[in-house]
């Protein structure tokens, strides 16, 4: 004999009844219901595919996005710098120095502490390594700038 299932009912995934759809728990056996969605429309659970940062938790400060804006600002007066004059000297290694590491290391800190505030989960190594690029990394600075400000609303 086959089971069936009505329009709005799905077979759970765990004991195989036909349980409604809208249903969060299996009334049979009380395994979560992959379909199910919550009040706001979305799926809840590993499947849903969405950021949940209450999964995440962080001690990282908020500051972070200092390190950022910073470390993108170096990297444009190199390139202006370095368009102007040429020779920068010791100052201008300095400077490269600390744009080249400051840069991708305040990117990684800063998105952690995104990941745990906001329903955007950067892809960490992605951001440090294209903000570790020459040239790249003054657009993916600005860009995750921008990003961490869609999301949070700060910088």
């Amino acid at each position: 004999m086959t089971k069936q299932k009505g329009a709005d009912e799905v077979f759970c995934r765990s004991c195989g009844e036909a349980i409604k759809e809208a249903s969060e728990l299996c009334p049979n056996c009380g395994v979560r219901n992959d379909n199910y969605r919550s009040a706001g429309g979305r799926r809840s659970g590993a499947s849903a595919g969405a950021h949940d940062p209450a999964q995440y938790e962080t001690t990282v400060a908020d500051t972070w996005w200092y390190g950022v804006a910073a470390g993108t600002g170096v990297w444009v007066l190199l390139v202006l710098a370095s368009a102007l004059n040429g020779d920068l000297g010791a100052a201008g290694g300095l400077l490269v120095l600390v744009g080249w590491v400051g840069l991708p290391l305040s990117v990684f800190f800063d998105s952690k502490y995104v990941r745990a505030n906001s329903e955007w989960d950067p892809q960490t190594v992605v951001w440090v390594i294209l903000t570790a690029l020459w040239f790249v990394n003054i657009v993916a600075g600005a860009a995750y700038l921008y990003r961490r400000h869609q999301v949070l609303g700060e910088p």
